[in-house]
């Protein structure tokens, strides 16, 4: 069975762990990677790099199986579309501070000592995985599964960054193995910092896509812990703090229930209705003329 794309979203990425068994934790998107930035979403447990493909050469070294320390989880990915759960899978199988739930923690048990293509194909082989992963699959009745991408198809790939045993690692599926980004004292996020605005700066001139994710503690627990400790006044300004993370995880929801729905027969049954009463025929000719319109518009510009 193949594997969908998905959308970069932090309502969608958070749906699909708790879809996992994951719990306790929540992505947040980031806007930049200035020290208030990261402080305010702290403490972070791993950045996710969304980044326009293009296939070019990497000089950087990677670790063997052998030379990898022996608590670093990577896998290899075996299939595509995959990069997204991937990536986020490299941050959850590295963190201590999630509840990771059976499926995630049977599979790290699972492929502890197994090489890094077979871990891919272990995480390739887990129906429950896959099956989260596809629930975010685009309702797209005209389009084939079967469907090849072409050489003008833009192509987007994840990649991980994760701090474990002291040092920081860049875990990208598609390499041969993790790349050890360096050793770090008080925070990691420096380090990580440092690699990806490499990254970005390497591309500046052509390429202005990128998106970046952190795997973040859940607000909402976060801030119930704080009110606990808190005084009358300040517990009042995190109630409402805490009412506006209910709201985001509400629109998330929704969000989501649109993502799956497929509008396909509503709009079938619309176009039918408009048919029958005469309306079709004026509308399409009105949206021509705006086509039109609005195409000599855009060539006087």
């Amino acid at each position: 069975m193949s594997w969908c794309t998905i959308e970069s979203d932090p309502g969608v990425f958070t749906e699909l762990v708790e879809k996992f068994g994951v719990s306790g934790c929540e992505f947040a998107e980031l806007y930049s990677l200035d020290d208030g930035e990261l402080a305010r979403h702290a403490p972070v447990f791993g950045l996710i790099f969304l980044f326009k493909w293009t296939g070019e050469k990497d000089d950087r070294a990677t670790l063997s199986f052998d030379e990898a320390p022996p608590g670093l989880f990577y896998a290899k990915q075996m299939v595509n579309n995959a990069c997204a759960t991937q990536a986020i899978l490299s941050v959850l199988l590295n963190c201590e501070h999630v509840s990771r739930g059976a499926t995630l923690d049977e599979l790290k048990a699972f492929g502890a000592e197994l090489p890094f293509d077979m871990r891919g194909l272990a995480i390739e082989n887990s129906e429950a995985i896959r099956a989260a992963h596809n629930a975010f699959a685009r309702p797209e009745p005209f389009v084939s599964d079967e469907k090849r991408a072409t050489a003008d198809d833009d192509v987007f790939h994840f990649v991980a960054y994760v701090p474990s045993g002291g040092k920081v690692y860049e875990l990208d599926g598609l390499k041969a193995g993790p790349i050890d980004l360096g050793s770090f004292e008080d925070s990691w996020l420096p380090v990580a910092r440092s690699a990806i605005e490499a990254r970005i700066q390497k591309y500046a001139a052509s390429e202005i896509k990128f998106n970046l994710m952190a795997i973040v503690r859940d607000k909402r627990a976060a801030l119930e812990d704080a009110k606990a400790a808190a005084d009358a006044a300040t517990a009042a300004e995190l109630d409402a703090e805490l009412a506006r993370e209910h709201a985001k995880r509400a629109d998330w929801a929704a969000e989501n229930v649109r993502r799956h729905h497929n509008y396909v027969p509503f709009v079938i049954d619309l176009l039918k209705v408009l048919a029958e009463q005469g309306k079709l025929g004026a509308m399409m000719d009105d949206a021509k003329a705006k086509a039109s319109t609005d195409a000599n518009k855009r060539q006087k510009v």
